[in-house]
């Protein structure tokens, strides 16, 4: 609806009532919605008050919306929707998510590298690249624990000696090299560990007048004195002290047993020899050889073993394959602690993986022995 327009006011002979009469209605309909207008100004000026109020009285962010919440009973949910005004009184319910496990907010940890698989030897990758894959699939050659396996066999087989013993002598079935400064000779100790019946090293240490203990609890054999004054003991080597001990089958085990085994310090204290130095240390424990250097290595025992010689074994099943490359790293170290071979003699070899089967004898010395 449209209004006459409002000009500038012209007087007819002085008179204003002309005017007036003609424009009385335009002049009231602007009053009445100038009046209009001023009501809704202070009606939106009061509910703005009223808010600023209730928003400082902490009333109006208060105030509560409807809910959904849901009810358990038995195999049924039943969800009911109610306002602040109209809540039933039900028990405190937590909701939660129905499959929590889903959702990992804690920030994950990384796993620690793998240590990168390395040979004897630098050169060893070559020779690696050039053995016979003896028809096994790419899967198996590619393996850690065949890489590590073949590096073990390529330092048995390519480097049996890291020096030339020019005084070597076969004593028993193993070997003693006699050059200066390795020379055993009275006063001398000799520990012997795997016997299996057969005491040609022992009592041939002895003849050079060693003092020798030997040990084998496979043997079913009590403590004695043989006539050659070596002393035997019917108690194994590991890395601590075990009172009964179950040990695996194998060729020299047919059926259970129960053992007594010790640590080498703890073996030594018992005998007295807490103090000495060994002159010859033995060991062929089937396998057990793995973790004994290792207990050797991190006790610090090595600076007092003149001579050391022992077996390494890999059966078919034991130990596990995925510890193949921590032997190496074992094998590795020894030599880093100063133990330097004159002898390695290798057995039969198995490439199958379900038969696979490494053995040699190695003997060695020790360039950082410590009298």
């Amino acid at each position: 609806m449209g209004y006459p327009p409002i000009f500038p006011v012209q007087l007819v002979d002085g008179d204003l009532k002309p005017y007036l009469k003609t424009h009385s209605r335009a002049i009231f309909n602007l009053t009445n919605i100038s009046n209009r207008m001023n009501r809704r100004v202070l009606i939106i000026v009061s509910l703005l008050g009223i808010s600023i109020l209730l928003f400082y009285k902490g009333g109006l962010f208060q105030m509560e919306g409807p809910k959904m919440i849901k009810q358990e009973s038995g195999n049924k949910i039943n969800v009911v929707l109610f306002t602040p005004k109209t809540t039933p009184a039900l028990p405190k319910i937590e909701l939660i998510p129905e499959k929590v496990e889903k959702y990992n907010f804690t920030k994950s940890k990384k796993r620690p590298l793998k240590e990168k698989l390395q040979p004897v030897d630098i050169a060893d990758w070559t020779i690696l690249a050039e053995m016979p894959t003896y028809k096994q699939p790419k899967r198996v050659l590619q393996s850690d624990w065949w890489k590590a396996a073949a590096f073990l066999e390529i330092d048995f087989k390519k480097r049996p000696k890291d020096l030339r013993c020019r005084k070597q002598k076969s004593v028993g079935n193993w070997f003693l090299c006699q050059d200066e400064p390795y020379k055993v000779k009275e006063p001398c100790l000799v520990y012997s560990f795997g016997i299996g019946n057969d005491f040609s090293f022992d009592d041939a240490m002895a003849k050079l007048g060693c003092e020798v203990h030997s040990f084998d609890p496979s043997m079913n054999m009590p403590e004695h004195v043989r006539n050659t004054s070596v002393v035997f003991h019917p108690i194994g080597l590991s890395t601590s002290v075990i009172k009964d001990f179950n040990p695996r089958h194998d060729i020299y085990v047919i059926q259970d047993q129960s053992w007594t085994m010790m640590d080498l310090l703890s073996i030594m204290e018992m005998l007295g020899h807490k103090n000495r130095v060994l002159d010859y240390l033995k060991i062929d424990v089937e396998g057990h050889e793995w973790s004994v250097i290792d207990y050797l290595l991190k006790n610090g025992i090595t600076s007092r073993i003149r001579h050391f010689s022992l077996e390494y074994h890999i059966f078919p099943d034991w130990p596990d394959k995925a510890r193949y490359p921590d032997l190496l790293r074992t094998y590795k170290r020894l030599k880093e602690a100063g133990f330097y071979k004159y002898f390695t003699g290798i057995h039969p070899l198995d490439h199958t993986p379900k038969k696979f089967n490494i053995q040699a004898d190695v003997c060695y010395v020790n360039i950082k022995f410590q009298s």
